[in-house]
């Protein structure tokens, strides 16, 4: 539409249009007019010139044009006129702004865990032909990446007008009052489209671009980005050391870059397979089928991440009475040359399975030649091997069981899947009770159960942690504390700060004892771990890590990246946090409720890290000081330090 038609009326009869003109004009029988002249008292108006496009122009320029003294025209009249509904005007296309950051949050991160897959779907099953498995690396940008944790805005901007079609010359005469009312509606529209166009051009809200925080103009960086500025382009492959020294690697202040990507056969992805690290090998286990036999089986691989790329030790398929999309916690449990998984045996050198006879019930710990295994309902039993052959040693009723095991049962201040504590004939493992039931212990050699007192109301809620030496149980609100010895004998009782008032601990892998528990939850000092992380102020929120090694404290703005999502009480409960050995960086899984990615903080000159890859698996796991497995969709990604 053009320029013209938005500014026709309804009552012109002396404009002229493209759109009314026929072809053949002789045909239309249109009686001749008398010639009134002109009118009493009006001076014949000069010819006007053509409007300008009023795309060509970023603010409109009315012509000058002498007009005669006239009545104006009763406001109230003109009030009541009625535009045309411009029913052809072409929407605006909205354009993204430049800098909009794409997301990796829930969106990006469509890895679906093997239970929840297992309750809502019915797959199809795959074909049972194995794939080979096939390792791909992947090079870093070096270009600066978007930020992975906002969601793509869009600038809505005017677009331009089409072209205006030439008009029709109009007649040196016009009606007064008629080019008064055109007049004044190419005043309005350009007023208009001054008003909506800027409006919309700025739509595009950024959150990480406002500060809420009054410090915010001394956070000198607040965008974040996948790795630092000036890095060359990084190279494929992992070249690090190949350890875990239980800290991590100060280079993760220089962003994380994707080091590999390896392909899983489809169907073990199908269903989420489970990860274990040990060592510089990764072993997974995943649903498979196999050709010609009826029932479950289970698919395991192992890996050597020592290289440059994964080397693939072996891979062997094997028959179960437990399927392996069931999800347990914990999902593997080492012996010394057998991997426990479910109700298969798996050999550490050659991936042979071999069935042991506790069929669907899970192995939770073993220890002096005793595999203690539970049920998802209300019994536990230990086996020995012996003569190649496993014998039931004894079996334990017990309150009733929690079908996923010890997910979320715990402080998370031990290593995942810890469940055993003390040694020799004092050694016993804690029972998966739900959570409205009162803790159990069982010792190992003998079967024997002791049911653990609990501080506060019993069926209230309460946490367990295991210690290297016993247990610690603490109530729902963390404030009162009872700790025990491996044979559930009371050692003491204690108040502690409470949990809005405990600070995260890094999670390094280490053991704590019940001593060590104890004195975090009573003087925030995390003897065992590299140290704790925290946010202090009040609506100001800084970042303070205290280290362990020499209690020193050290203390950094919030990037401007996060400060937004900051609560005023600076309340700060993410999922996992580590801190390297000279406090210079940290990582961050969910830093805030609002935001939750992972990121990796430089604590000394303020960028933060994240990228979509980092984010998008579901279960990731630290396997070295610099290096992190992430378990996608279709497979495996090894992140790295981008400096690295």
């Amino acid at each position: 539409m053009s320029n013209d038609d938005l500014h026709h009326t309804s009552d012109d009869p002396t404009r002229a249009h493209p759109s009314d003109a026929w072809d053949d004009m002789s045909q239309v029988d249109i009686p001749a007019l008398p010639d009134f002249g002109n009118l009493p008292g009006v001076e014949s108006l000069p010819e006007l010139a053509p409007l300008p496009e009023l795309e060509a122009l970023p603010e409109l320029t009315m012509p000058e044009v002498a007009m005669p003294d006239l009545e104006m025209p009763d406001l109230d009249e003109f009030l009541r006129v009625t535009p045309p509904a411009p029913t052809d005007v072409p929407q605006p296309d909205a354009l993204p702004e430049a800098g909009s950051a794409p997301t990796a949050g829930a969106a990006t991160a469509r890895t679906h865990s093997a239970s929840h897959k297992a309750a809502t779907a019915s797959p199809q099953k795959q074909s049972g032909s194995k794939r080979a498995s096939r390792p791909t690396t992947a090079t870093a940008s070096p270009r600066r990446q978007p930020s992975a944790t906002q969601a793509p805005q869009s600038a809505i901007t005017v677009g331009s007008m089409p072209a205006r079609t030439p008009r029709a010359s109009a007649p040196a005469q016009k009606s007064p009052h008629l080019l008064l009312t055109s007049i004044i509606w190419i005043i309005l529209i350009s007023v208009g489209f001054s008003i909506i166009a800027p409006g919309r051009s700025k739509s595009s809200w950024n959150p990480w671009s406002q500060q809420t925080s009054s410090s915010a103009s001394t956070q000198a960086d607040t965008e974040v980005r996948e790795h630092a500025e000036g890095l060359p382009p990084r190279l494929p492959g992992y070249r690090g050391s190949a350890t875990n020294t239980h800290s991590m690697s100060p280079q993760w202040a220089s962003g994380v870059a994707t080091a590999w990507t390896l392909e899983l056969p489809a169907e073990m992805t199908q269903f989420g397979p489970h990860m274990f690290a040990e060592g510089q090998i990764l072993y997974i286990a995943g649903y498979a089928t196999i050709k010609g036999q009826n029932g479950s089986a289970i698919r395991t691989l192992a890996y050597d991440l020592s290289g440059k790329e994964p080397t693939l030790l072996w891979d062997t398929v094997g028959p179960t009475e437990s399927s392996a999309i069931k999800t347990y916690s914990p999902a593997f449990v080492s012996g010394e040359n057998q991997l426990f998984f479910h109700d298969l045996v798996i050999d550490k050198a050659t991936g042979e399975h071999t069935q042991a006879p506790w069929g669907k019930e899970f192995p939770i710990a073993q220890a002096d030649g005793i595999m203690v295994t539970c049920s998802t309902t209300s019994s536990c039993s230990g086996w020995t091997h012996t003569s190649g052959e496993w014998t039931n040693l004894w079996t334990t009723p017990t309150n009733p069981l929690a079908s996923y095991g010890f997910a979320n049962h715990g402080l998370d201040y031990t290593p995942k899947g810890a469940v055993l504590a003390g040694s020799g004939t004092r050694a016993s493992v804690l029972v998966p009770t739900s959570y409205e039931e009162s803790p159990q212990i069982i010792n190992i050699h003998t079967g024997e159960a002791t049911t653990l007192p609990e501080p506060g109301a019993p069926g209230t809620g309460h946490y367990v942690e295991v210690g290297s030496d016993g247990f610690v149980v603490v109530d729902i609100g963390k404030k009162q504390g009872m700790a025990f010895d491996s044979a559930g004998t009371l050692q003491s009782t204690f108040t502690a700060a409470g949990q809005v008032s405990l600070p995260a601990v890094s999670r390094d892998g280490t053991y704590p004892s019940t001593a060590d528990i104890k004195t975090f939850m009573t003087t925030k000092t995390a003897n065992w771990s590299t140290g704790t992380v925290d946010l202090v102020g009040e609506k100001d929120c800084s970042i303070e890590v205290t280290l362990t090694s020499d209690g020193s404290t050290h203390t950094s703005p919030v990037p401007g990246a996060l400060s937004p999502f900051m609560t005023s009480s600076c309340l700060f409960e993410p999922k996992e946090v580590r801190v390297s050995a000279d406090a210079s960086v940290l990582y961050a899984d969910t830093f805030t409720y609002q935001d939750k990615s992972r990121f990796f903080i430089d604590t000394v000159n303020g960028p933060i890290y994240t990228s979509p890859e980092l984010n998008a698996p579901k279960q990731i796991m630290w396997v070295f000081d610099d290096m992190i497995i992430g378990m996608t969709e279709s497979g495996l990604k090894a992140f790295v330090p981008a400096s690295s």
